[in-house]
């Protein structure tokens, strides 16, 4: 009965290395493929580059946009289907452009979602991504969606990328700040551990005078500094924004009323293989 017994716990044992080893080398494949696009009609996406400046109106940086075109309007639009782009698809999309040659010494910023953020090649996309670039410099944004439930596993893996993050220089911003109680809760924990937070004007524009914000942009303004941790201005379209931009002494501001997208595309990268 023993000898049975220890037969069995040593085939479970085996099976389970077996199994292991099969999904660390598939995870082992899928880091050295990181490189190639994978997804059905990537051609039909582009970057779009939106200008950033400091409060002396100095280009600071710029925000990559995804962009997917449209034949029915012959037009490029923001993409329904986000959530289908991997690391792959970035990097591919990236490769395309020559955003680094018009401002070397500012800093481009990469939206990704918290799905790529833990994504367990995000090391391999930092690496890439800071050499693609350079010189300049890699600012990587997400955002935390209110109603998203963030596990155990993605809270780990979330956590250990925004200190590798840290360690590697790359400064990460939560963008699309919202100003109610239940948005604040989910992300505090996570508010000493960013470089910076995006405040769009028109999650924080009141429609009717009964409307109550837990938090205004001058409250998240005191939290960033008590976090030490920067505060950006976005969505700026009228000159209203950028006074309360100055008002808050905000760093980065950016928006139609400062540059609308454009696109910047290297001929050379263009016709290479990626």
């Amino acid at each position: 009965m023993l000898i049975e017994i220890l037969v069995t716990i040593a085939l479970i044992s085996f099976i389970a290395c077996l199994i292991a080893i099969i999904i660390s080398y598939i995870w082992a494949r899928r880091q050295n493929g990181i490189f190639p696009k994978t997804m059905d009609g990537i051609d039909q996406y582009r970057f779009d580059f939106q200008k950033i400046v400091d409060k002396d109106g100095s280009v600071s940086g710029y925000e990559a946009l995804l962009r997917q075109y449209s034949a029915a309007d012959k037009k490029w639009l923001l993409p329904e289907d986000i959530t289908k782009f991997t690391l792959r698809e970035i990097i591919y999309l990236l490769s395309r452009s020559a955003i680094e040659n018009k401002y070397p010494e500012a800093f481009l910023a990469i939206n990704i979602s918290i799905k790529q953020f833990v994504d367990p090649r995000y090391v391999y996309f930092i690496d890439w991504l800071t050499g693609e670039i350079y010189p300049m410099n890699v600012h990587i944004e997400f955002q935390i969606d209110p109603g998203t439930t963030i596990g155990p596993l993605t809270n780990m893996r979330l956590k250990r990328n925004l200190n590798i993050s840290k360690k590697l220089g790359v400064k990460v911003i939560l963008e699309q700040v919202s100003p109610d109680i239940k948005y604040y809760k989910k992300v505090k924990k996570y508010l000493k551990m960013v470089s910076g937070v995006k405040i769009p004007l028109s999650k924080f524009q009141k429609t009717q005078e009964s409307d109550w914000f837990y938090h205004n942009i001058g409250d998240w303004v005191r939290i960033s500094k008590t976090s030490n941790v920067t505060v950006d201005l976005t969505e700026i379209e009228e000159f209203e924004g950028v006074e309360l931009a100055d008002l808050f002494e905000v760093s980065n501001r950016q928006g139609y009323l400062i540059g609308k997208p454009e696109y910047l595309e290297n001929s050379v990268k263009t016709n290479s293989k990626v």
